[in-house]
């Protein structure tokens, strides 16, 4: 019994230590912090100096600097965080990520005639860049009042997770910012800034989302059958300022053999599909509305920039929402389903709505939407236009071609190819273009007339208005 007690001290100790040995110590804290030296960061010569301000190591971006990128990073989800006094003559105090090359990318920016106004929804913007076109007028719902603090370090951070995004600034508990879809067209990129200022304590913290989800939020028009969301579209083309689309140029149906479908909030974005231009340039947009009888239903159309509105082959609205020229609708020259109304006065059966988009500014495209379905049977119905005008495109004029004659007229009737298609020239006048408008079945929209071949029987039926007429193939 003398004995048991040292053992058992030994054991005890020996046991004591083992477990001592089995701690391990903390990990180490990551350093995300961006150093603010000239070798990390890609610049204009001239427009960027790294020095001490304020009390911070800090980098200087001068006015006109163009994007100051962070070398050697490529950044998905996760958190940007960073310091920034700026200039209050700037414009735009900008923060570029998911950044692909300086025309695909998103933005956040300070728009600084803004800020300081509770008023003033433009304070802070987010929006993607589509082909290097700043799609801000696009995308008006992204956007809400900024309150900095003037004349000292003012705190941003960004937190990016999938399809969200959430600003925050100085360190406000509730964002001032929050996205619930991001819009650009790269998942990853480059991160860079640009305006003239002063930034501090750079933090990029890859896959740190603060339990941010990742998945976009429901779009709360999903749910309303009154938008217009499926169109067949013509390819754009140039339309020099001063020139109008009319009754006169609507387009051949052979033109309608691409589709697009809108976006959240039934945005068509034409921008995305077809990128910018430098000149103006229109495109043509068309659906169908089956009414059960006839009706007369409002059209609400958003719109960027110049529209002009048929039905039926009859124009019933042309507007402009133009930011630069003061011709801007209701908000502020941007898209927006409130920017005008337009009364449609539907036939009994299939109507066809068309629609001439034109844009020389910034983003460009449409929202439609009825303002109540009484009476319509059926919308977004595009196959059959552009079915028709895949099959005109391949259609075989040569047995159309020749002179045809008729017993009841005093002319004939000379069908011919066109470096367009078919013309048409009766006895003694011009000859005219016609319009493919289905199998064996062309227009002449100008006149209200329409050719029916029967190719079997070697005859064309010529309908107008009430009257039609015969005419043989010689």
């Amino acid at each position: 019994m003398k004995n048991v007690v040292p053992i058992l001290l030994i054991l005890l100790s020996v046991q004591c230590f083992g477990q001592r040995k089995k701690v391990t110590p903390a990990a180490a804290k990551v350093d995300y912090l961006i150093p603010l030296t000239a070798e990390k960061w890609e610049f204009q010569e001239g427009k960027v100096a790294f020095e001490t301000y304020k009390g911070a190591k800090a980098m200087k971006i001068e006015k006109r600097s163009g994007q100051v990128v962070l070398k050697d990073l490529v950044f998905k989800n996760g958190t940007i965080e960073f310091d920034i006094d700026p200039s209050e003559s700037e414009f735009a105090e900008s923060i570029y990520f998911h950044r692909k090359d300086a025309r695909e990318q998103e933005i956040v920016y300070l728009r600084m005639s803004r800020v300081n106004n509770r008023l003033a929804n433009q304070g802070i913007q987010y929006c993607p860049y589509f082909d290097g076109i700043n799609m801000w007028d696009m995308y008006p719902d992204y956007q809400a009042p900024a309150i900095l603090k003037p004349g000292e370090w003012n705190h941003l951070k960004l937190i990016i997770s999938g399809k969200r995004l959430q600003v925050f600034l100085n360190n406000a508990t509730k964002p001032v910012l929050d996205i619930p879809r991001l819009e650009g067209s790269a998942a990853e990129g480059s991160i860079a800034f640009e305006g003239a200022s002063y930034i501090a304590n750079v933090q990029v913290k890859p896959d740190e989302v603060e339990g941010l989800s990742p998945f976009a939020l429901p779009d709360i028009t999903d749910h309303d059958g009154l938008y217009l969301r499926k169109w067949a579209s013509s390819a754009p083309f140039e339309l020099p300022v001063g020139s109008e689309l009319s009754f006169q140029n609507q387009p051949k149906p052979q033109l309608f053999t691409d589709s697009i479908a809108a976006e959240r909030a039934g945005f068509v974005n034409l921008t995305r599909k077809h990128g910018g231009s430098k000149t103006r340039r229109a495109i043509w947009l068309k659906t169908r509305i089956t009414a059960k009888e006839a009706a007369k239903v409002a059209l609400q159309l958003g719109f960027s920039d110049e529209v002009w509105v048929f039905l039926n082959n009859q124009i019933i609205f042309a507007d402009k929402n133009l930011f630069q020229q003061n011709m801007k609708r209701y908000p502020d020259g941007r898209i927006s389903i409130q920017n005008a109304t337009v009364d449609l006065n539907l036939n009994a059966g299939e109507n066809d709505l068309l629609i001439g988009v034109s844009n020389d500014f910034y983003g460009w495209g449409i929202m439609a939407r009825l303002k109540q379905g009484d009476g319509i049977t059926g919308t977004d119905h595009i196959s059959g236009i552009v079915s028709l005008a895949k099959e005109i495109a391949s259609i075989d004029l040569e047995p159309y071609i020749g002179t045809y004659s008729s017993v009841q007229a005093g002319y004939k009737l000379i069908f011919a190819k066109s470096e367009t298609g078919l013309s048409v020239e009766p006895t003694g006048q011009k000859p005219a273009e016609l319009q493919v408008t289905g199998k064996h079945s062309f227009s002449y929209p100008a006149e209200g007339a329409t050719f029916e071949f029967s190719l079997a029987e070697k005859k064309v039926i010529l309908r107008q208005g009430t009257e039609s007429r015969e005419f043989l193939r010689e």
